[in-house]
């Protein structure tokens, strides 16, 4: 291969150089499809800016409505349909589900958890709420079959907590159908917070049924 010389290289062509007096030389033979292709490149970017402001502004909203609602249920409801395309609007969904939990209405709790946990998308401590929380529906429905495979999923992937109430729930429902041996089982797996409720709830079981406590 031959060695370029230093008169070879001064020689040499700048691309950039023959790039832009190609580019200056096609604007000014057609500056008006420049300005066309400028107006549009300007609008994309200021469009994007734009929807980047107004979703950012409209979270923050969202937000502030979510936390002004606290725990009144129409406050939250509103903000679940005003804001539904928002995380404040995901997470009203979740609000309303727990009270609908609290006030005894299992149908719309379970609706609501469903909702949220479709729309939020993401593994984390709210979809596991929203999951504990259709859970403990379907047990006061007395559905273990659909609340089970659930709880089953909260003791393998949520947080430490989660995880102790949904071995709790799961050892109430083996405790509901007679099957002690296994509820001592799932008890000894909760964690020592937990405890003094699992020993409680299994005592207060076995003196129901007439047997012997053996539990730690």
């Amino acid at each position: 291969m031959a060695r370029m010389t230093r008169k070879d290289l001064l020689n040499t062509q700048d691309e950039f150089v023959t790039t832009t007096s190609t580019l200056l030389t096609w604007i000014r033979e057609n500056p008006s499809r420049f300005a066309i292709g400028a107006v549009i490149v300007v609008c994309i970017l200021a469009g994007g800016y734009g929807f980047y402001y107004w979703k950012t502004t409209r979270e923050f909203d969202g937000m502030h409505a979510y936390m002004k609602a606290a725990d009144n249920s129409q406050l939250t409801l509103q903000v679940a349909q005003d804001y539904s395309d928002t995380k404040a609007g995901r997470l009203a969904k979740l609000r309303l589900a727990r009270m609908a939990y609290d006030q005894g209405n299992q149908k719309m709790a379970i609706s609501y958890a469903d909702e949220f946990i479709n729309l939020w998308g993401r593994k984390d401590i709210f979809l596991w709420q929203a999951t504990l929380i259709t859970a403990s529906a379907y047990m006061k429905q007395k559905d273990t079959a659909k609340a089970l495979p659930l709880l089953e999923d909260c003791i393998k992937s949520a947080p430490k907590d989660l995880k102790d109430q949904a071995l709790l729930l799961k050892a109430s429902a083996q405790l509901t159908l007679g099957k002690n041996a296994e509820a001592k089982k799932t008890l000894d797996a909760v964690s020592e917070n937990y405890r003094e409720i699992a020993r409680t709830m299994l005592a207060s079981q076995m003196a129901s049924s007439g047997e012997k406590l053996n539990a730690e």
